[in-house]
């Protein structure tokens, strides 16, 4: 039917403007609607995953320089954690911890008297007097000379138009939804006047701003400026000029010539700065307090990409500094702290083990220092701090010029450009002396851990897929609401491949054998008996399977023999590789216990192949069970990633382990819980049928249900009624009476924790899992079929799971896995703000781009585009909801009518002996699709509600009805057909009948209703032409589905009075309140289905054409025959009662979720009026 697609398109133009017109989903402070880029509106009330990124996306990309670490001190006061261990200050112990904590940090400024290492900050007047070391000079140089930033020209409009824009936006700020009604550019003149009232803050010269590729590095130069006073002047041909009141080292020619001769290392001179033993030449703050210039020059610049995950430059000092050549370079801890590219970090473990000290001094400041940092760096992550470390190395001059002259070549290179210059950075990046570590804050956006749980509460998975920390991205994960206190973390972190597919492995023998993966059990994949249904069902399987074959073997056919003569390489690369997809899902599909063996059989090799090796014999225990041992339900202690660090620096400093036990030891036991089931129990599981106690009484279940019921826990038996009798009594018990509450708990496992009854009855199911993934380990598994379903089954046990050092690839691979390995495929959604998301947006069905500050790549690459995570609420809940229900409808709807029309022609082809005689007029037969509800279900679907905006928000798990199918399922199609037979029949055989054998003739001369017209024509009262018995039909027909296009409208949004009123408390005003759908049946159907009769015949009185026929036809047809007016509402009356019947009955014995839920609704407003 043509009129489905222009309806279509018409309903999913408007979906699209709501979308951009919802002013919840405005952002004001940036001026940024939402905006729908694609037509895929509907999908977004299908959701079952969401894959986010965290930097912009959670949060606000808004970067602040909080601490730092340099010569083994943090500088910078902690800040507040939202991880459970923060929960545990009202142990005394943790309370001073906590203040230790905050009594080691130092202010910020602090680091400019970095040579008082074991000073206290009492003495911080004095800081002036002390010497600057050579990690803290270099620390800062790094920071305001190592990036991209530009210093450009601060574009100030003049102060008497801004102070006018501001007024004006003073006046308007109180209009609908605080839309601005000012023009762009009065609005950017307002803004500007309004910064120009605040504090600078990010450090640039008067009149100028910095400009960062990313807002890491423009926090960085910032807090360089305002903290340190390294500010950053301006960048040209001649290299990087800087304004610093601090002293240099490199001021001493003996150092300089030290230096150039490779006689002073980095790693000496910080080590004897830090002892005070600089050399004769002593500088001192007090030397030198004065801001100077100096001009930095860049030899070259390594930029930061994804695999390498650091930046360089090699830069020259100024003549007046000696003309030093030196590397600059800053990066993830993961990528810095690496034997090679770090110089000590090969020693770090040995020496760490070790209790012996180090003779030379030197060793034992570059020891101190690198401990200092590890442990450091722990801290910052667990505040939730974007952490980067920083390191210099001090070049010769035949090195430098050895180095340059092949990054020359690189950089002139036509072909594979960017491998080569990945080389050459390689190459020069290694043995870098780390001076110090950076912290960052970058806030959670407003609203995130309120959309996250009731996104959660929808039945929406959420993976954070992130490129920060593990233990950063654990604190985000706490602070999100993503994780929760009591939920347990199985973490996969980098490691020998090994070691980490045991860890996969023996997570997944555990799931399998308490019970939460029953397709992995023996009973599943063993079990060979099938009943005659089963067996049924199996043969047509074996069909589908042997015809998706034939249609995969052509098609490979055709793409390799013919379809490949016009494809280019890529295209035709790309197709062979969606052709292999599609294979290996075919092979998944023909028989899943195949590839679960597969899986299951791999993971008990792995597990032995793991204990076969003698060195991690000592990992088990006694009483450990081989396939589990590693893996257990305790809630982790997170957070100890610098434990052995801190503990071995404390011990240097002078402090006993045993005279107190550290933080990180107080949390763990904190935390404990003791593993109390049995695992030879849990391995007898595996051999047996899953069977737990439920509260629902199967035995309940009508054949009703069973059989007409559309949503799955009606049909499953899993309402009230279904409930157990014990259950049931126990839920109706006295609030006040509490002897039921116990047998409630142990039904439900929901026993408190520490109550003899959870001690003894424990259930591993009901731990609350979490899964973090780190992306060094994830290399050893992606890429493997077995294995990637093995983790995909761990995750799939888990309620949330949080990626982590993930590059762009692995997240686009880790949302591929998901829409592999899910049957059937589900539908994703990905959000990002980054062009490091754009594989991830373009792989999953839905795409959101976030319009933040790291560019528009996300969002010109998205499908729906939005100013904040928040809105993601109203976009998936209001909007995907409505929309996906709205277009079942109209869809179902419109096969409806047409089927009803095709179908009466066809009951009458029977009476005219299959002639080809249509039972309709032509020109009447091609207006049906206009007023055959063609306007009322246009409006039905793009106004209905089912359930309010405010009820939904409140009940968030009303969602579930799109992911299951609620309105667009088999089930609700057999509905649809079935009534459309029954309306057929009842029309026409309520409608043809009546008409035949004289009973549309009478006697009379006129006809029973009066001839109005002036001219006498004799028989004008007769009927039962060809005419008027179709047309009778035909209106009978359009009456019948524009009725029940009225009940299939939820909301009465079909008028609510009054219904033309913009009074306050009456609603939204009259747009919302005006009956459109009674509007299009009334006017645009019914009333213009009459009027269309009337003018039909008019036209036909001017001349012979084919409007000719038509002529008296509406005279004898509404203005004479009575039974024109009976049948019409005879027929359409008992047709609307049996689908009125047929509701009912649903509605009462096997409703549906959201028909559940609008009850409830009416009953909450019935009780607030």
């Amino acid at each position: 039917p043509l009129s489905l697609y222009v309806s279509v398109e018409m309903i999913t133009i408007m979906m699209m403007f709501y979308v951009g017109w919802d002013l919840n989903m405005y952002h004001a402070e940036t001026d940024t609607p939402a905006s729908a880029r694609s037509t895929i509106v509907t999908d977004l009330g299908l959701v079952e995953y969401i894959f986010s990124d965290k930097t912009g996306t959670l949060t606000c990309n808004v970067m602040e320089f909080k601490r730092c670490s340099v010569d083994g001190n943090v500088f910078g006061m902690p800040v507040a954690k939202a991880s459970p261990q923060r929960a545990l200050s009202f142990n005394e112990k943790n309370e001073e911890i906590e203040d230790e904590e905050f009594e080691s940090a130092r202010p910020l400024k602090r680091l400019l008297a970095a040579g008082t290492s074991a000073a206290s900050a009492e003495n911080f007047d004095q800081f002036e007097s002390e010497k600057l070391t050579f990690n803290a000079e270099m620390f800062l140089r790094v920071m305001s000379i190592c990036h991209t930033v530009v210093v450009e020209k601060d574009q100030v409009p003049d102060e008497s138009d801004s102070t006018d824009a501001s007024k004006e936006i003073l006046k308007t700020e109180s209009n609908v939804s605080g839309l601005s009604m000012l023009t762009p550019m009065k609005r950017a003149k307002a803004k500007a006047a309004k910064a120009r009232k605040k504090e600078k803050k990010d450090g640039s010269p008067e009149g100028f701003v910095y400009q960062a590729e990313s807002p890491d590095e423009g926090a960085l130069v910032a807090a360089a400026s305002n903290e340190f006073g390294f500010q950053l002047l301006g960048r040209d041909s001649s290299g990087v000029h800087i304004s610093c009141s601090c002293p240099s080292l490199l001021e001493d020619e003996n150092i300089v010539e030290g230096m150039k001769d490779g006689t002073l290392t980095a790693k000496v001179l910080a080590g004897k700065t830090a002892s005070n033993e600089v050399g004769e030449n002593d500088i001192t703050v007090d030397e030198c307090c004065s801001p100077r210039k100096e001009t930095w020059t860049i030899l070259a610049v390594n930029k930061f990409d994804s695999d390498r995950k650091r930046m360089s430059v090699l830069v020259r000092s100024p003549p007046e500094l000696g003309s030093v050549p030196m590397l600059f370079c800053k990066g993830a801890d993961s990528a810095m702290m690496l034997d090679g590219v770090c110089e000590g970090v090969g020693l770090l473990e040995d020496l760490a083990t070790s209790d012996v000290e180090s003779d030379s001094e030197v060793q034992n400041a570059e020891f101190a220092s690198l401990l200092g940092i590890q442990a450091h760096l722990g801290e910052f992550a667990t505040e939730g701090l974007r952490t980067l470390v920083l390191g210099v190395k001090i070049m010769t001059e035949e090195k430098t010029e050895e180095w340059l002259a092949k990054y020359k070549d690189a950089a002139t290179s036509i072909e594979n450009r960017d491998k080569k210059l990945t080389a050459v950075a390689y190459e020069v990046e290694t043995g870098l002396h780390i001076v110090g570590a950076t912290a960052i804050e970058d806030k959670l956006q407003d609203g995130v851990p309120e959309t996250i749980s009731k996104l959660g509460k929808a039945g929406i998975k959420l993976w954070v897929l992130t490129g920060d920390k593990r233990e950063t991205a654990i604190e985000i994960g706490y602070s999100t609401k993503v994780l929760s206190p009591k939920m347990h973390l199985t973490e996969v972190v980098d490691g020998p491949a090994q070691k980490v597919k045991t860890l996969i492995a023996m997570e997944l023998m555990r799931h399998i054998k308490i019970g939460n993966l029953p397709a992995y059990q023996f009973s599943s994949l063993d079990h060979s008996e099938r009943s005659i249904l089963k067996s049924i069902m199996w043969c047509f399987s074996v069909l589908g399977v042997w015809n998706r074959r034939c249609i995969l073997t052509w098609n490979q056919f055709y793409l390799t023999q013919v379809k490949r003569m016009w494809l280019s390489k890529d295209n035709y690369k790309f197709e062979m590789e969606y052709l292999g997809e599609q294979r290996e899902a075919d092979k998944r599909k023909a028989d899943p216990r195949v590839q679960r063996r597969k899986v299951r059989q791999l993971a008990r090799e792995i597990i032995k192949e793991f204990w076969s090796d003698p060195n991690n014999a000592h990992l088990k225990k006694a009483d450990d069970n081989d396939e589990t041992s590693v893996v257990s339900d305790d809630p982790p202690a997170v957070f100890e990633r610098a434990k052995s660090a801190r503990e071995s620096l404390q011990s240097r400093r002078g402090r006993k382990s045993s005279e107190e036990p550290s933080a990180a030891t107080i949390k763990k036991l904190a935390l404990c819980n003791e593993n109390i089931f049995d695992e030879e129990a849990l391995s007898m599981r595996s051999y047996i049928p899953t069977s737990s106690t439920s509260k629902f009484d199967n035995r309940k279940r009508t054949i009703f249900e069973r059989l007409f019921a559309v949503d799955k826990d009606v049909r499953h038996g899993q309402l009230v009624k279904h409930l157990n009798d014990d259950y049931n009594d126990a839920l109706a018990l006295d609030v006040e009476d509490q002897a039921g509450k116990e047998g409630i708990e142990e039904m439900l496992g929901v026993t408190e924790p520490g109550s003899p009854a959870h001690q003894t009855h424990f259930d591993p199911k009901s731990v609350r899992r979490g899964l973090i993934l780190e992306g060094a380990a994830l290399k050893h598994i992606l890429n493997d079929p077995v294995l990637e379903e093995m983790l995909f089954a761990v995750a799939s046990c888990s309620e949330s799971v949080i990626a982590c050092r993930v590059s762009p690839i692995q997240k686009a691979l880790l949302l591929k896995m998901v829409r592999k390995y899910v049957e059937p495929t589900p539908t994703t959604l990905a959000i990002g703000d980054g062009a490091n998301d754009v594989g991830m947006i373009q792989e999953a069905h839905v795409g959101i781009g976030i319009s933040g500050l790291e560019g528009q790549q996300a969002v010109n690459s998205s499908d729906f585009a939005i100013a904040q995570f928040r809105y993601l609420e109203d976009l998936l809940l209001i909007h995907g909801r409505w929309n996906f229900m709205r277009m079942s409808k109209a869809v179902l709807f419109f096969f409806y009518k047409n089927a009803a029309l095709v179908s009466t022609m066809m009951l009458y082809s029977v009476k005219c002996l299959h002639s080809g005689t249509t039972l309709y007029d032509s020109w009447v037969l091609s207006v049906f699709n206009f007023v055959g509800a063609s306007l009322p279900v246009v409006f039905m679907a793009v106004f209905d509600r089912d359930l309010s905006r405010d009820y939904v928000m409140r009940n968030p798990e009303v969602y579930q009805s799109g992911p299951r199918k609620e309105y667009m399922s088999l089930r609700t199609f057999i509905r649809w057909v079935v009534i459309c037979v029954v309306h057929v029949f009842t029309v026409y055989y309520f409608s043809a009948p009546p008409m035949q054998l004289g009973g549309g003739v009478t006697s009379a001369y006129k006809g029973l209703m009066g001839n109005f017209s002036s001219r006498r024509v004799v028989g004008d009262g007769e009927g039962g032409g060809i005419k008027i018995f179709g047309t009778t039909i035909f209106g009978n027909l359009v009456y019948v589905v524009t009725l029940k296009a009225l009940l299939e409208t939820r909301s009465i949004i079909n008028g609510e009075f009054p219904t033309i009123t913009c009074k306050k408390g009456k609603g939204e005003g009259w747009p919302s309140r005006m009956g459109y759908t009674w509007v299009g049946v009334s006017w645009f159907s019914v009333l213009f289905y009459i009027w269309f009769l009337y003018m039909y015949q008019l036209i036909g009185r001017s001349g012979p054409s084919s409007f000719f026929p038509f002529v008296f036809v509406t005279e004898h047809l509404l203005n004479m025959r009575s039974i024109t007016w009976f049948l019409s509402i005879l027929a359409p009356t008992i047709a609307i009662i049996f689908d009125v019947t047929g509701k009912v009955y649903s509605n009462i014995f096997y409703p549906t979720q959201s028909q559940i839920h609008a009850e409830i609704e009416a009953q909450e407003r019935k009780k607030n009026k």
